[in-house]
C-alpha cells in the first residue's frame, strides 16, 4: 500500500512570507550588483539638470553654498546612522556619501563638460560602485559577513527576524533543503546566547519570519554549546490523517526501527524500540491507543524475533481485539493479568541466567531469545485492581525486563502519582498525544521536551494521532517535532478490519520462539468464561477459573462451549508438548483450571494421539509428540480449529433423569434419530483449506443478504449444511461468526442463552486477501 502525500510543500510557505523581500536576491544573482551603478547614473543625470537650472551667475553662488551645506549634513548623518556597523562598513558608507556630494556640487557649478568632472565620474564613481559590489558578493558568500547571514533564503529570513527575537548576532545557514523542510545550523554569539535562549524565542522568530505557528523547531547541538539545529517545516502537513503504508521490515529482526508515523518535516518516524520502556499518554480521543499501540504493536508483530503479551482489563476486546492473532498472549481479566505478571516475573531470572551463560550482557539480535514486549492498556485501572504484592512484581518487571531481553509499553490518560507509582513513570521513554490540560504536560513528556516548551495540550482531541516522541533512538533534531501516527481506515469498522487482516497475516502461532516464550504464550483468543465464576478469593490471591459447562446446554451455549473447549484444548496441547509432561496437576497449575476440566482435556488429548494412557499407579501420561517436532505447531492449530467432537457432543446431551433406574438384564432401547445424529462426528473426513472454508461462509452470507434474509442463528439449517461442506466442527463456525461480529460485518443480539446474528455490512469482505484468515481458520 503506497502512502499518499498529505503534506503541503514547505517552499511555497516560505515564498508566501518572503517573496517581495527576497525577489531581487533569489531571482537573480546579478540583481544585487545593479544598485550602485544605478545610483551612479542617477547622480550624473541629477548633476546635469542642476547645472542647467542653477549653473549661471548669480544663481550659481547660492547653489554652491546650498550644495556645500547639504554635503556636510548628509556626510555627518551617514556617520551617525551607521554606528552599529563595524568600522570598515561605517567608513565605507560615510566616504561614499562625502564623495558623491562633493562631485554633485562641482557638477552643479561647472557642468559635465569639464574634464575633471568627467574623469571623477568615470574613475571615482566606477571605483565606488565596484567597491560596493565587492562587499555585496563577499557578504552573500561568507557566513562572517556583517549583513544578513549566509545569503540563502533561510539565512536572510532569520536575519530579518533576529532583532525582534532578541538574538542579535545569531546567524543561520541552510544545510539541507527538501520539498517539506529547510534544515539549518544556527551560530550563536559565543558566551552570550545558548540553544535554550533560542527555544524560548521560537514564537517571536516565527512571527518575525512571517511563518505559521509551529513552523520552527530548534534543538541543541550536542557538540557545540554555541550552536543549535534550526529546522523550518510546514505544521499543516500532518493536520490530516495519513494512511498506513504497510509494514516497514516484515520478517526482519526487532532490532530494525519501527515505522510508526510521519514527522512534520516529512521524514518517517523510525523508532528503534529495544532496550527501554515506553509510556504512551493522551486524553480520551487523542489516538493513544489506535495511533500509538496499534502502530507500534502492528510493526512489532511483523518481526520474527519478537513476542507481544498484552493486558487490557478496561476495554476487553475493544482496543486489542483485532490484534489477537498477532499476540502471543492477551489477558482481559484481572485473574489472567495477575497470572501473566507472576509467570513473566518468574521467567526473568531464567532468561538473564541463560544469556549470561552464553556470554551476553544483554539481548542481541541472533542471541537465541525472543524479545518480549509486555503491553498494558489503561495501566491505571490495572494498578488500582492489583494487590500490593502483584504491584511490586510489576515494578520489578520494569526494573529487570530490559536485562532479560524485553520492554514494557504502558498506556494511560494521566501519569501522575494518583494513577501509577512514580517509579513506573521514571523508567519510561515518552510518547505524548493530545492533552486537555497544560498541567498534564509534565507527566507525559521528557525532560528535554519540557525545555523545548512542547505544547500537546494545544491539540486536545482535535487531531487524533498527533504526538511527540522521545526515546533512546530519537534524533536530536526530532524529539521536539510533532509527528502523526498512521491511520488504519476512514471508519472504525474499516480500521478494525484492516488491523485484523494484518494480524492474521503475521500470526503469533506461526513464529518459532524460545522455550521461555512458549511456556508463557497462548496465541489467539484465550478461553472465555463460560460458567459461573468460582468463590472470590482474598486480596492478591488467584481466583480459580470457571469450570467448563455441564452437559445439557441450549444450542448457542453448546456452540460457545465447543469454541471455548477447542481453544483450551489447543493451549493444553501446546503446554504438554513444550514441557514434555502431561498430568492433571500440570494443567491445573499452568491453565488455572479445575481438576475435572483438566481430566476432560487429558482424555481429549489422548483421543487425538497427543499423549498416551496413564502410567500404572500414577496420573502421569507420556507425551507422544516431541517438543522439536516440526508438526507440533500444526497439530496445536488443528485442535484449535476442530476441537473435540466427543466432548462437544457430550455437552449437548440432556442429563439423565435420576428417577429412571435399570437392572443389568433390562433391554436397552434403540436411540432416537436425534440421539443417533448427535453421536455422529461432523462432516467429511477431509477438511477444506481454511481460506476456502471461510470464503464458502462468506458466499453463503452474500446469498442470504441478496435474498433479504439477513437474520439467522448459529444452528441455521443452511449454515449447518455449508459448515458440513467445509469439514470443520461446530466450534469453528462459532469462532467464524464471532470474528465477523467483531469486524462489524454481523451484529449480535442475545436473549437468554440464544444468540441471533444479523448481516450488517458485507463491504469489508470485498477487501479480504486470499491468506488473511489462514490462522483464524
Amino acid at each position: 500500500m503506497g502512502r499518499k502525500s498529505t503534506s503541503t510543500p514547505l517552499l511555497p510557505v516560505v515564498q508566501e512570507a518572503t517573496m517581495d523581500r527576497l525577489a531581487a536576491s533569489a531571482v537573480s544573482k546579478v540583481g544585487v550588483l545593479v544598485p550602485p551603478w544605478a545610483v551612479l547614473g542617477a547622480e550624473a543625470a541629477a548633476g546635469a539638470v542642476s547645472h542647467a537650472l542653477w549653473g549661471q551667475a548669480p544663481a550659481v553662488t547660492w547653489a554652491a553654498v546650498g550644495c556645500t551645506l547639504g554635503s556636510t549634513v548628509l556626510t555627518g548623518l551617514t556617520w551617525a546612522v551607521t554606528h552599529q556597523r563595524r568600522l570598515i562598513g561605517r567608513l565605507h558608507a560615510t566616504a561614499t556619501t562625502a564623495a558623491a556630494s562633493a562631485w554633485f556640487t562641482a557638477a552643479t557649478i561647472t557642468g559635465l563638460g569639464t574634464p575633471v568632472v568627467n574623469g571623477a565620474l568615470f574613475f571615482g564613481g566606477a571605483t565606488l560602485a565596484l567597491s560596493w559590489n565587492i562587499r555585496t558578493v563577499i557578504r552573500n558568500t561568507s557566513s562572517d559577513g556583517d549583513g544578513e547571514g549566509s545569503g540563502d533564503a533561510l539565512g536572510t529570513l532569520f536575519a530579518r527576524a533576529r532583532e525582534q527575537a532578541g538574538l542579535k548576532g545569531a546567524r543561520v545557514r541552510a544545510t539541507e533543503v527538501t520539498a517539506h523542510k529547510v534544515k539549518g545550523q544556527m551560530q550563536l554569539p559565543p558566551g552570550e546566547k545558548t540553544a535554550d535562549d533560542v527555544i524560548k524565542s521560537v514564537d517571536r522568530i516565527e512571527s518575525g519570519m512571517q511563518l505559521p505557528p509551529g513552523s520552527v523547531t530548534v534543538s541543541r547541538d550536542d557538540d557545540r554549546a554555541d550552536r543549535a539545529h534550526f529546522t523550518v517545516s510546514n505544521p499543516r502537513a500532518i493536520r490530516q490523517p495519513i494512511p498506513w503504508p504497510g509494514p516497514s521490515h516484515p520478517g526482519a529482526s526487532i532490532d530494525q526501527p519501527l515505522r510508526i508515523g510521519l514527522y512534520q518535516d516529512g521524514d518517517d518516524v523510525q523508532y528503534r524500540f529495544v532496550g527501554h520502556h515506553l509510556q504512551i499518554m493522551g486524553m480520551t480521543g487523542s489516538g493513544k491507543s489506535i495511533g500509538g499501540a496499534w502502530n507500534i504493536i502492528g510493526e512489532i508483530i511483523t518481526r520474527h524475533d519478537a513476542a507481544v503479551f498484552s493486558i487490557d482489563i478496561s476495554k476487553d476486546d475493544q482496543t486489542m481485539g483485532p490484534l489477537r492473532e498477532g499476540l502471543h498472549r492477551f489477558e482481559s481479566t484481572k485473574a489472567g493479568a495477575v497470572q501473566l505478571i507472576r509467570a513473566l516475573h518468574a521467567e526473568i531470572p531464567k532468561r538473564t541466567k541463560w544469556l549470561a551463560s552464553r556470554g551476553y550482557n544483554a539481548w542481541e539480535p541472533g542471541c537465541g531469545l525472543t524479545y518480549w514486549y509486555l503491553h498494558v492498556e489503561e495501566i491505571a485501572k490495572l494498578v488500582a485492581e492489583l494487590g500490593a504484592q502483584d504491584e511490586e512484581l510489576l515494578g520489578e518487571i520494569l526494573k529487570e525486563l530490559r536485562s532479560a531481553g524485553g520492554s514494557v509499553i504502558l498506556s494511560l490518560q494521566r501519569a501522575d502519582y494518583t494513577q501509577i507509582p512514580t517509579i513506573f513513570r521514571s523508567q519510561m521513554a515518552k510518547m505524548c498525544f493530545g492533552l486537555s490540560d497544560p498541567d498534564d504536560v509534565r507527566y507525559g513528556v521528557s525532560s528535554r521536551q519540557k525545555k523545548a516548551d512542547v505544547e500537546p495540550h494545544e491539540w486536545e482531541d482535535h487531531h487524533p494521532g498527533m504526538a511527540y516522541l522521545d526515546g533512546k533512538s530519537v534524533r536530536p533534531t526530532h524529539y521536539a517535532m510533532p509527528m502523526r501516527t498512521f491511520t488504519w481506515g476512514s471508519s472504525s469498522a474499516e480500521a478494525r478490519a484492516a488491523m485484523a487482516a494484518h494480524a492474521a497475516a503475521f500470526p503469533a502461532a506461526a513464529k518459532k520462539v524460545d522455550a521461555f516464550t512458549a511456556a508463557l504464550a497462548r496465541p489467539s483468543a484465550p478461553a472465555p468464561s463460560i460458567s459461573a465464576p468460582a468463590t472470590p478469593a482474598g486480596e492478591g490471591a488467584m481466583p480459580a477459573p470457571p469450570a467448563l459447562p455441564a452437559e445439557g446446554g441450549e444450542p448457542d451455549e453448546v456452540e460457545e462451549f465447543a469454541a471455548a473447549f477447542a481453544d483450551l484444548l489447543a493451549e493444553a496441547a501446546g503446554l504438554v508438548i513444550a514441557t514434555q509432561q502431561a498430568s492433571p496437576a500440570l494443567l491445573e497449575r499452568r491453565l488455572r483450571a479445575n481438576r475435572h476440566d483438566c481430566l476432560r482435556l487429558l482424555e481429549a488429548l489422548h483421543r487425538k494421539g497427543v499423549i498416551g494412557a496413564p502410567h500404572p499407579g500414577t496420573d502421569e501420561r507420556p507425551v507422544l509428540i516431541g517438543a522439536d517436532d516440526v508438526a507440533a505447531a500444526g497439530i496445536v492449530e488443528q485442535l484449535r480449529a476442530t476441537g473435540d467432537v466427543v466432548t462437544a457432543t457430550l455437552a449437548q446431551l440432556d442429563d439423565p433423569d435420576p428417577s429412571l433406574t435399570a437392572n443389568p438384564d433390562d433391554i436397552v432401547p434403540e436411540p432416537t434419530a436425534a440421539e443417533a445424529d448427535a453421536l455422529q462426528a461432523d462432516g467429511p473426513t477431509v477438511q477444506m483449506d481454511p481460506v476456502q472454508a471461510r470464503d464458502l461462509i462468506h458466499t453463503w452470507l452474500r446469498r442470504r443478504h441478496q435474498a433479504g434474509r439477513r437474520t439467522f442463528t448459529a444452528t441455521d439449517d443452511e449454515l449447518t449444511a455449508t459448515r458440513h461442506a467445509t469439514g470443520f466442527g461446530r466450534g469453528w463456525i462459532y469462532k467464524v461468526l464471532t470474528d465477523l461480529a467483531e469486524r462489524g460485518i454481523l451484529t449480535v443480539t442475545k436473549s437468554g442463552t440464544s444468540r441471533t446474528f444479523t448481516i450488517a455490512d458485507l463491504s469489508p469482505l470485498d477487501g479480504d486477501s486470499d491468506d488473511s484468515y489462514d490462522r483464524a481458520a
